[in-house]
């Protein structure tokens, strides 16, 4: 039987969207081929890769006349064209990135349509913003990685560490607000009466709940030998120091140390008001996990940044496995809660890292941001940067963090997942219960019996 969603709405069969689409696809294969002649391969590889997303519905559907709207193949290809037509419009990134939004959008709905995943147009467009930033995110570090270990000049062209930051950083910015703008006008598209679909997509067959690696944390916690209780002592004494830190920053007038403090006991709080106020309780783990990165982070502030060696870059993956986890539960709960949603683990494992791509993004500008305010008022940074080096460093270690907390996270975070799913269902619609498995319901019970017979 056939189906229809409201991705669906991207793709048109009518003869005049098809005449222009199937116009565009030809103007890019052309430019394409200029480019391979003119041997730009990337422009070329560029070419080729639009033309497969763009026609991939007419392809898999077996029906030339269904493209995707007009509209969307035009904004997808503005930066072939503008390379060669409108090269110096197109020196400014703007345009560029709102078409990776464009690129995005396709590429996301033609997995909805033709893979196992689910998505609905909300959830579609949330990717789309993560996605371009992540992918400037990426760009940038690949063109880093290839100038220091190979020697090429695509960022680290001669210019100081600080100009090249900047200018990274601006690149950021374009990013930023070409995806919140791509996402603000895919919105009104799909809200718009003329973006009424007529293609009918072929039905999947019948999923079931997404099968996650069902082990609840006890295992891990029986490997790291350590109690729930001396976990929450652990938590304590490391929220103690962190009030400790801000005495001492008051006494010095240290600014910068006593606001991360105040910070960091702000956070490390909020795990005991989630418990109390929704009713959804948090393992032990997770929360010393918390607490210990931004503990590590204050001590950091207050001089371990400067006299210990790679102590940054032990924060910043410390501080993306954190948020990592926070993207897998909150995803995974959404993909628990609504039917419309279906996300394979492997899928994920992609989403928790373009997730964490693009919160670093957020990071850097607001790091750059700040550090500019405050040499502009005379005052110390609160947050700072050191370059261009320092800065692709911290976002190598991001990933290298967000791999880490997405590989485990099956393991270690459905329990929340879960209970988040269930507070949803509450919220949202009191009649659609939603239970916690039983293996994660009892947890805390294998965990003592294991230790019982250790």
């Amino acid at each position: 039987m056939a189906r229809k969603d409201i991705l669906g709405r991207i793709l048109k069969d009518t003869s005049i969207n098809a005449f222009l689409s199937w116009a565009m696809v030809l103007l890019v294969l052309m430019l394409g081929v200029l480019s391979l002649m003119d041997y730009r391969l990337t422009w070329f590889m560029l070419s080729v890769f639009l033309v497969c997303i763009i026609t991939a519905p007419a392809l898999l559907l077996r029906k030339l006349s269904i493209m995707p709207s007009w509209y969307f193949v035009m904004l997808a290809i503005m930066p072939i064209v503008g390379s060669t037509t409108a090269y110096h419009f197109f020196t400014q990134s703007m345009p560029v990135y709102l078409s990776v939004a464009t690129i995005a959008l396709l590429l996301t709905a033609e997995i909805s349509w033709f893979t196992s995943v689910r998505m609905n147009d909300k959830f579609a467009i949330l990717l789309v913003v993560i996605t371009t930033l992540a992918m400037s995110s990426l760009w940038h570090l690949l063109q880093w990685m290839l100038d220091v270990n190979f020697g090429t000049t695509f960022l680290l062209d001669g210019r100081s560490q600080e100009a090249i930051n900047a200018a990274v950083m601006h690149e950021f910015m374009y990013a930023t607000a070409a995806g919140i703008a791509a996402g603000i006008l895919f919105g009104l598209y799909f809200r718009s009466a003329w973006s009424a679909g007529n293609v009918e997509l072929p039905p999947k067959g019948s999923m079931n709940a997404p099968e996650y690696l069902a082990r609840p944390p006890a295992p891990i916690r029986r490997l790291l030998g350590i109690s729930d209780d001396k976990q929450r002592l652990a938590t304590g004494m490391m929220q103690a120091g962190l009030f400790l830190l801000l005495i001492i920053a008051i006494i010095i007038s240290d600014l910068h140390t006593a606001l991360n403090a105040i910070a960091g006991l702000t956070v490390t709080f909020v795990p005991s008001f989630i418990t109390r106020k929704y009713n959804i309780s948090l393992d032990p783990g997770l929360t010393l996990w918390i607490t210990l990165a931004i503990f590590m982070d204050a001590l950091g502030t207050f001089g371990f940044y400067d006299n210990v060696a790679r102590w940054d870059n032990l924060t910043h993956a410390l501080s993306a496995s954190v948020i990592a986890a926070a993207g897998y539960a909150l995803i995974r709960a959404i993909d628990i809660h609504t039917d419309e949603i279906y996300i394979p683990p492997r899928v994920l494992f992609l989403f928790i890292l373009l997730f964490v791509l693009a919160t670093g993004v957020l990071w850097e500008i607001l790091e750059f941001l700040t550090d500019e305010l405050t040499a502009e008022l005379g005052y110390k940074a609160v947050l700072a940067q050191h370059g261009i080096n320092d800065t692709m460093t911290d976002m190598s270690f991001n990933l290298l963090g967000a791999a880490f907390a997405a590989t485990w996270g099956p393991a270690y975070l459905s329990d929340i997942s879960y209970r988040l799913a269930r507070k949803f269902g509450e919220i949202s619609a009191p009649d659609k219960g939603i239970e916690v498995p039983e293996e994660y319901r009892q947890a805390d019970t294998l965990a003592d019996g294991l230790k019982d017979n250790e």
